[in-house]
């Protein structure tokens, strides 16, 4: 007989339930005089991969254990000076298993 894991609603709701990873891309779009140190300060933040950048649109990945983390990351992109905006493509959540 098969068990289900127990999901509670406040862990649904706040994107905590166990045994999910998060994975989010997302374009920061940089003032043109600003992107060097907007490039260095978003690689200096953990689960942030910088994978493109052109003119002042820099493309990165976010990684973290729950949906809200990724949304907190990218609010703090959103502080860095020199961002103009820090907009969130896509989000996937990938099972984690355990062998």
């Amino acid at each position: 007989m098969s068990r289900e894991r127990a999901i509670n609603r406040r862990a649904l709701l706040t994107g905590t339930v166990s045994g999910s990873h998060y994975i989010s891309s997302a374009v920061i779009i940089a003032l043109p005089a600003k992107v060097a140190s907007v490039q260095a300060t978003l690689a200096a933040m953990p689960g942030v991969e910088i994978h493109a950048c052109e003119g002042s649109r820099i493309v990165v990945t976010i990684e973290g254990p729950t949906s809200g983390s990724l949304g907190e990351r990218l609010g703090q992109m959103t502080l860095i000076d020199g961002v103009l905006a820090a907009n969130m493509v896509y989000e996937h959540a990938e099972e984690v298993t355990q062998s």
